[in-house]
């Protein structure tokens, strides 16, 4: 069926949006994500995602701002790093799309002093650049003494 078939079906009202985005396909999926310590102010975190998280807890945390040198030994640092440089016959994943990734978050937090909380879960990183997207993500926002 046409989405605007089962959209006339569900019978919608109003103003009604689609939001389409390419289909991750492979590669492995990671988290990227910052937490406010009451003592270090914003950390930067990084590691493998999705369930992986949960049940191996293998991620690595860094003072905000990064560097680079401190986003490239984020990545290197995972004891689940094998899986990111090719295990077992896979591709490496890009691995300089990662630590971008981690300086534009680091920058994301000096340019904007507003966010108590960042969750990128799952960042999807495969060996080809333009196959590595964030799928999910939240933001939560400081309270201030306004709201």
């Amino acid at each position: 069926k046409s989405l605007q078939e089962r959209i006339k079906k569900a019978r919608v009202t109003g103003k009604f949006t689609v939001a389409l985005q390419k289909m991750i396909t492979g590669g492995l999926e990671t988290v990227i994500g910052m937490t406010t310590d009451p003592v270090f102010g914003p950390l930067i975190m990084f590691g493998l995602g999705g369930v992986y998280v949960e049940v191996m807890k293998d991620v690595t945390f860094k003072i905000h701002p990064l560097t680079d040198e401190w986003a490239r030994e984020m990545v290197h640092s995972l004891k689940s790093y094998p899986l990111l440089d090719g295990f077992r016959g896979a591709p490496p994943v890009d691995k300089e799309v990662l630590e971008e990734t981690l300086l534009k978050v680091s920058q994301l937090l000096s340019d904007f002093d507003c966010f108590s909380e960042i969750d990128i879960n799952p960042f999807i990183v495969s060996a080809n650049r333009k196959d590595c997207a964030a799928v999910d993500a939240r933001f939560l926002l400081r309270k201030t003494d306004a709201g």
